[in-house]
């Protein structure tokens, strides 16, 4: 019988991969830009000033997040409105498999990383007044969206952590698009999940995760992929499955929706930016 098929090794199959730059160049400010034509450094890199200037503008708040009350300045982002933004999407292969050895997580040169423990102390003061006739259904999101609170910052910046997950497991521009459509579903349409500095590690690296589980056909192994993110497999199984649940498995994504959801993201943090006055330097937009 003929070998098994190896995806990895057919060079037809899987682009070239460049190597992580932070200084990928970022669609205009303004106008149009097409999806297809960003590079997936680029996709990074306009993940990265989002979230970031949302976790700026919120700082730090205990581990449950206000469900249902009114926004504020410089905390939660104010939504206009719910939609919902199921789309047929076709599954690719752009990042099949693994492009670099396995065993190069047991090199010397690898250097580990410690993204905190999720925070389960029940007894830590809370920002949501449930009340004795909260629905079930509020209860259970906010048991779930402890999951994504580390007990402390962790010590890794945000753009740190994004460069070393696009230089150990690349991953391609619509896995980085659908990671940020799944965070402002989360934490800006929803508000269940605070983008803050003990969440914004464990967010990014769920939505990333159960995106190119949506999207693609091939994916890292889990160990290989929590060893990165400097988690264990376990609870990286266990943010995956509070991701899908928040997001009522509502996870298929068109060009389309990673576009028009991009620029939602895009505006939420630049005004979550204006009203606590992040530095310029990290505001969503940049020039090309």
């Amino acid at each position: 019988p003929p070998s098994p098929p190896n995806p990895s090794a057919d060079e037809g199959v899987i682009p070239p991969i460049a190597s992580p730059d932070r200084f990928a160049p970022s669609p205009p400010a303004d106008g149009e830009w097409d999806v297809a034509s960003i590079s997936p450094e680029t996709a990074m890199k306009m993940l990265w000033r989002s979230v970031q200037a949302l976790a700026n503008a919120t700082g730090d708040i205990p581990p449950t997040p206000p469900i249902g009350r009114p926004t504020t300045p410089g905390g939660f982002y104010r939504t206009k409105s719910k939609e919902n933004f199921r789309h047929h999407h076709r599954r690719t292969s752009s990042r099949p498999a693994t492009p670099v050895p396995s065993d190069d997580l047991k090199a010397l040169t690898f250097k580990s990383v410690e993204i905190g423990s999720p925070e389960a102390l029940m007894s830590e003061p809370s920002v949501a007044d449930v009340g004795a006739n909260a629905e079930p259904v509020h209860i259970q999101q906010e048991a779930i969206a402890r999951k994504f609170f580390s007990k402390k910052a962790p010590h890794v910046s945000l753009e740190e952590y994004l460069l070393r997950l696009q230089r150990y497991c690349p991953m391609s521009t619509a896995v980085y698009l659908a990671a940020g459509v799944y965070i402002h579903k989360l934490a800006v349409e929803e508000r269940l999940v605070p983008v803050t500095t003990r969440t914004v590690h464990r967010l990014v690296l769920a939505s990333l995760r159960v995106a190119m589980k949506a999207l693609e056909d091939l994916r890292y192994p889990q160990a290989r992929f929590a060893g990165v993110g400097g988690v264990g497999e376990n609870e990286l199984k266990m943010l995956e499955i509070s991701l899908c649940y928040l997001t009522n498995f509502d996870l298929q994504v068109n060009p389309e929706t990673l576009y028009q959801k991009t620029l939602c993201l895009q505006k939420a943090a630049q005004s979550a930016a204006v009203c606590s006055k992040v530095p310029p330097s990290f505001q969503p937009r940049l020039p090309s």
